[in-house]
């Protein structure tokens, strides 16, 4: 087989039982429910985690036609962005904590499946060489003082040419691109799901995630501005707190925490 043919074959080789027999998970995509092209792996989790998909469950979908990201934006998700969202089911106190999950397992799984060294920016994008290459959305719904589900949604651009969308040209990338290949879309996934599993585990038993996950934050020791809503905040980006909150020092030297929000670099 020649290498171009062999390069296709490996970058689209993600199925339902390939995924399955590549599992090394104890439950997260145990239960796995895969489509070809659905309008959004998010809209299909919610109604399954509403009608009481176990935790683990994973909805992948080789194409989405109606992605969306952070802050009601739409992700470009066209064949060769890995599209999964994961059902969890945490305690109260741990939700905010699932922002550092998601995107230190993102972060871990593209590292170990490529080789390739990425940053985070804060609070649940990943980067590589400053460039986006992929976006993490979280939901969750709340009964009484409890959670009663938590999707994580995660597209990760493995093999499309972003250049091919001017819209996004300047500002992502993908694994292909920067390794000057196609990558395994199997394998990027399977590291994910390892990863988010273990890390979810950690966070059960309470381990100090955010400290491997601060290093790994290419925001702090910068000056930024941090909208919020309507709040805009401006100052240096100087830690975060255990749960993944942003520690923004003011001009006047005052400390804000910032629980959400979107971080661009201030401008002079």
């Amino acid at each position: 087989m020649g290498k171009e043919h062999e390069s296709q074959r490996m970058g689209k080789d993600l199925s339902q039982d390939a995924i399955i027999q590549g599992l090394n998970t104890q439950f997260v995509g145990r239960n796995l429910l895969y489509y070809p092209t659905v309008s959004s792996t998010m809209d299909i989790a919610r109604k399954a985690a509403i009608e009481g998909a176990s935790e683990g469950t994973i909805v992948v979908a080789e194409e989405q036609t109606e992605g969306r990201a952070r802050i009601g934006r739409s992700w470009i998700s066209p064949p060769g962005v890995i599209a999964v969202s994961v059902i969890l089911r945490p305690e109260m106190s741990r939700l905010l904590r699932l922002a550092i999950v998601s995107s230190l397992a993102t972060s871990r799984g593209i590292e170990k499946a490529t080789g390739l060294k990425t940053t985070i920016k804060w609070p649940n994008d990943v980067l590589i060489n400053g460039k986006k290459v992929s976006g993490i959305l979280t939901e969750s719904a709340l009964r009484g003082q409890s959670v009663d589900w938590a999707i994580i949604g995660v597209g990760i651009n493995a093999n499309f040419d972003p250049k091919s969308f001017p819209e996004i040209a300047d500002i992502a990338t993908s694994l292909s691109a920067e390794l000057g290949r196609e990558v395994s879309q199997l394998k990027v996934l399977l590291h994910l799901l390892y990863e988010m599993e273990q890390l979810y585990l950690a966070l059960r038993r309470d381990e100090p995630l955010h400290e491997e996950w601060q290093e790994r934050l290419e925001t702090l020791g910068k000056m930024v501005q941090v909208t919020s809503g309507t709040q805009v905040e401006e100052g240096y980006a100087d830690s975060v707190d255990s749960d993944g909150s942003l520690l923004l020092r003011r001009s006047d030297g005052s400390l804000t925490r910032i629980i959400a929000g979107e971080v661009t670099l201030r401008a002079y």
